[in-house]
């Protein structure tokens, strides 16, 4: 455990905000995958009736919350950048100020580590939100096809 606690602390303040931001970007994306789930296995075992949660609404619910996870995506770089400039500075400041080895490092260390964690958060998460899609694609479709159907057994049997 301290090992990891040492690998995060050494990225600095970054770090911390890069962990809140996978952390966030996690529970959305296991948050959308279990509720797009959970509306398609609905939609596929029973149909909806009139009355119940119109189309529309499943299809929104569906669609929820993908544009934070992909702002996450697209921030977790660029604080993983934040962490680089950060971390060079310091070297750039240890340069000045002697060029001892231990500052230097240190300041190198800040800067690839922020920038490898920014990239280990953005690149799964660029995959998850793609799956994502996909559900969320599928739920349109079923959602599409579950209209057709109200509509038949509506003008079928005579139903308004």
């Amino acid at each position: 455990m301290s090992a990891a606690w040492h690998w995060f602390e050494s990225g600095g303040y970054t770090m911390v905000a890069l962990g809140l931001l996978s952390v966030v970007l996690g529970y959305l994306i296991v948050e959308r995958f279990l509720a797009t789930r959970s509306e398609i296995r609905r939609l596929k075992s029973a149909r909806p009736r009139p009355g119940e949660d119109t189309f529309d609404a499943i299809a929104l619910k569906g669609l929820r919350r993908i544009g934070l996870i992909r702002a996450c995506i697209v921030v977790a770089p660029l604080m993983g950048l934040l962490g680089t400039v950060t971390g060079m500075i310091e070297t750039f400041e240890g340069i000045l100020h002697g060029g001892y080895i231990t500052e230097m490092s240190d300041g190198i260390r800040k800067a690839l580590l922020t920038t490898q964690y920014g990239l280990a958060i953005a690149a799964p998460g660029l995959l998850a939100e793609r799956i994502l899609l996909l559900h969320q694609a599928r739920l349109a479709r079923l959602v599409q096809a579950a209209r057709s159907a109200l509509r038949e057994d509506g003008s079928c049997n005579g139903a308004s």
